[in-house]
């Protein structure tokens, strides 16, 4: 896993399209779509930030995330068993794998990489959010040793307020 640089950010929005238009053509419904989120803006900020981790193979990006200690307020009034410090806490958003990889552990790899990123940053937790009609991607952070702490419903502008898992990895 690398950070993405600017000369990604081109083929990081072409990754997500191609996320987007396979996540649409299932029964999962995200709500993401290119010009509201993920879109150029959060794209172009995440790796002007150093956040947007990807990891590739030959070139071709693999799997993409954010990984940062920024929250909606709603995660404040959850009882996570790690509350803080904020900035001991990360966040990943916008986790996603390229479509011709599903099935094939790069999810379980990217989530692996992010961990140890994490641990070598000294945060104490993950935190993350799932919307409730992803259940893949919510069985997936089970099987990654994260634990459904609350469900709560929260806004967000690409779909609007609903139910989201939240999800939490204490680091050791």
């Amino acid at each position: 896993m690398e950070f993405a640089t600017l000369d990604d950010e081109a083929a990081i929005l072409d990754f997500y399209q191609k996320v987007i238009e396979a996540v649409n053509a299932s029964s999962i419904r995200l709500g993401w779509n290119i010009e509201t989120y993920p879109n150029q803006e959060f794209v172009h900020g995440a790796i002007s930030r150093k956040e947007m981790c990807i990891l590739r193979e030959d070139g071709q990006i693999l799997a993409a995330a954010v990984v940062n200690h920024e929250v909606n307020p709603e995660y404040d009034d959850v009882k996570w068993a790690v509350c803080g410090p904020k900035e001991k806490v990360a966040t990943i958003h916008a986790l996603a794998v390229a479509p011709d990889r599903r099935g094939s552990k790069v999810s379980y790899q990217m989530l692996s990489e992010i961990e140890k990123l994490c641990r070598r940053n000294g945060d104490l937790a993950i935190h993350l959010d799932v919307i409730d009609t992803n259940v893949p991607a919510y069985k997936l952070y089970l099987r990654n040793g994260y634990q459904e702490v609350d469900c709560i419903k929260m806004y967000y502008e690409v779909v609007g307020t609903r139910e989201f898992w939240m999800m939490e990895k204490v680091l050791s």
